[in-house]
């Protein structure tokens, strides 16, 4: 029954709203240790009919509803990689063609903005983009020739949400290019960025924000001909002598005079210094 409607519905949003709650019940079974053998079959079908309707569903959407797909794109991601795992028949090379899924949304113009930039997130997560691919793209997306708000979904969909923050902390040439973007914005187009920009980074935690605060106040430095930022004290090129002897006390404090964590004959047994 649940093959003959997953294979009568053509919603693909409906879809992919329901994968991940069969992949859960495939993967971890429930209370009353019910047989989920027979939901393999449905589970891989159900995620081959998404990976057939999820271009074409992802294209010319309004902001709402692309936000919602980016959402069904997140869950499915999510469903696949438990999928892959999962040790039975029909799973086989899921995760590649989910891959191959996720490359054609990224690169498809008609594709939302906040879709793609998320395809090009996960695929990067995952291993199938390198970093210089990845700015490259960026790069391209955030060009003088992109409206400001397609940039700006863009942006939201790539470093919106869990990580997004630590990915620029960690990545100097990817922030580089997203603050020379936000600087070359026109005034008469910066009021209607704003609002996504302020959503996309307002989620961050509060010492994301504060670090990422730090780099951008310290300005680009060029290195190699690319545009990066400095970091804040203790992560430039190159290594600070003095803040680390400065430590040495406390280390020292920590192993005790040995110098190696052992306790001495007036340390009780068992309480480490």
């Amino acid at each position: 029954m649940l093959t003959d409607r997953a294979a009568l519905d053509t919603d693909v949003g409906r879809l992919a709203q329901a994968l991940p709650a069969l992949v859960r019940a495939l993967r971890y079974g429930d209370v009353r240790g019910t047989d989920t053998a027979a939901l393999a079959g449905v589970a891989a079908g159900t995620a081959e009919r998404v990976f057939v309707g999820l271009p074409p569903a992802c294209a010319a959407l309004d902001a709402d509803a692309a936000e919602e797909m980016r959402g069904h794109v997140d869950a499915v991601h999510g469903a696949v990689g438990l999928l892959g795992d999962a040790p039975a028949p029909g799973h086989a090379g899921l995760r590649a063609r989910w891959q191959s899924v996720l490359r054609t949304l990224s690169a498809r113009d008609t594709v939302a903005g906040v879709v793609r930039g998320r395809a090009v997130r996960l695929l990067l997560d995952d291993g199938g983009l390198a970093r210089d691919e990845v700015a490259r793209r960026m790069g391209l997306v955030l060009s003088p020739g992109t409206p400001p708000a397609d940039a700006a979904a863009w942006i939201e969909g790539f470093v919106g949400g869990a990580g997004g923050g630590l990915l620029l902390v960690h990545d100097e040439r990817l922030l580089g290019l997203v603050d020379a973007w936000l600087t070359g914005v026109p005034a008469e187009t910066f009021t209607d960025v704003l609002p996504l920009l302020r959503r996309t980074f307002s989620a961050y935690g509060t010492g994301v924000r504060r670090t990422l605060g730090e780099l951008v106040r310290r300005g680009p430095v060029a290195r190699g001909g690319a545009v990066a930022l400095t970091g804040p004290p203790g992560f430039g090129p190159g290594l600070d002598t003095a803040r680390a002897d400065a430590v040495l006390p406390v280390v020292h404090l920590l192993l005790g005079p040995h110098g190696n964590g052992e306790t001495t004959d007036a340390t009780p047994a068992g309480v480490t210094r």
